[in-house]
């Protein structure tokens, strides 16, 4: 449990070996509202264009306590922050305290404010120093009873996670290399680096690839939290041919098993490991720069657009999540085929069924120095 949401991302967006669970306990939007009725209480002369509020520096929309009632008269949520917290990186972090009070400083020397409502705790010292005046709302006793129900709620869902099955599929990248003889070697080295991670599981020899079963915390332990296919890495050690692995991930036996085979099917057509999870997201390519959560998000209604464009729902997943990567819904055939890892012409044929399903259409060209054609600029939009 961290102090606010600027510190639980700023977590987040360093890599870690370990991952859990993590939940802020900063006030709520309506506590922030109370503590603002209780300075007026205090004192109703006090000006609420001259109380600022230091959270809200960052932000677009104004800094003061009436800018704050606005964004309440809005229906104003939390959203605005995790938003603009997504979009910062780990250097933007550790300079954002600094761009903060010397805002604060800027405006108290300039007798342009009379109070600092404060949130990060960090600030306080600095102000004092200073004699700016400033109030620290902290959570109601009641609020943080129920944030910690909350968050033992999570720890019992993420520990329930966490012994999920995983069925694993394991094949040469080359189909056609999958022979009984080549079946018992991939197998048997399998088998080995299991021994070597200290779990035990059973090796089964399928007529076209290598099973076993696991759970989500073994899982978590041989891909380093999804990230990399620690497995193949070791199978391309003893094995004189590339191996490529499906993790599927199920709420049961059974569905970890469809989801394997999901994620086999894409591990064929790359060559790559990837992992299909409960929920219906894509994870991979494992050990790749390029490696991305494909999700299965409820705001798009990805068999329809699938159907429409003639494409399968996986391409369009990953379109998604590109757009998602780039924060931007602008692409060339060029950078799609680069993404997907795809040859032009099959990037080309993407955007031109998206074009005539009216999920693309082109908006500008671009030209560079050398000869050949201008590249034409697609506008996506999955939200019509």
């Amino acid at each position: 449990m961290v102090s606010g949401t600027a510190a639980k991302a700023a977590i987040e967006v360093v890599e870690h070996e370990l991952k859990r669970p993590i939940i802020s306990f900063e006030i709520d939007s309506a506590g922030l509202y109370r503590s603002i009725l209780d300075l007026l209480l205090e004192n109703r002369d006090l000006n609420m264009n001259r109380l600022i509020i230091d959270f809200m520096i960052p932000l677009e929309g104004g800094i003061t306590a009436n800018d704050f009632f606005k964004w309440m008269d809005l229906n104003y949520d939390k959203s605005h922050i995790d938003i603009w917290s997504e979009t910062l990186n780990r250097e933007n972090f550790a300079k954002l305290e600094g761009q903060i009070i010397n805002e604060i400083l800027r405006l108290w020397n300039m007798d342009a404010i009379d109070m600092v409502l404060c949130q990060y705790s960090n600030l306080i010292p600095i102000l004092e120093e200073h004699n700016i005046p400033y109030r620290y709302p902290i959570p109601t006793p009641l609020f943080l009873k129920d944030l910690t129900k909350r968050f033992m709620y999570i720890l019992s869902l993420e520990y329930m996670r966490e012994n999920l099955p995983v069925v694993i599929s394991i094949f040469a990248s080359d189909n056609s290399l999958n022979t009984e003889e080549n079946i018992q070697l991939i197998a048997h080295h399998t088998n080995k680096f299991f021994q070597s991670n200290a779990i035990n599981c059973v090796i089964q020899e399928e007529k076209s690839h290598c099973s076993t079963i696991i759970t989500v915390e073994n899982l978590h332990q041989i891909t380093n939290n999804e990230k990399n296919c620690n497995l193949s890495v070791y199978l391309n050690k003893y094995i004189d041919f590339d191996i490529s692995i499906g993790y599927g991930i199920g709420i049961n036996l059974e569905m970890a098993v469809n989801n394997a085979y999901t994620a086999q099917r894409e591990s064929l057509l790359s060559g790559k490991s990837f992992v299909f999870t409960e929920n219906g997201n894509l994870i991979g390519p494992l050990s790749s720069k390029e490696c991305m959560v494909i999700e299965n998000q409820a705001i798009y209604d990805i068999g329809k657009i699938a159907k429409n464009s003639s494409l399968s729902a996986i391409t369009i997943k990953k379109i998604i999540a590109i757009i998602k990567i780039n924060n931007s819904n602008m692409i060339t055939t060029q950078d799609l085929s680069l993404h997907l890892k795809s040859t032009v012409r099959n990037a080309n044929r993407i955007l031109k069924n998206l074009e005539k399903s009216g999920y693309a259409k082109i908006t500008c060209t671009q030209t560079t120095n050398t000869k050949g054609r201008p590249t034409k600029v697609y506008e996506l939009n999955f939200h019509i």
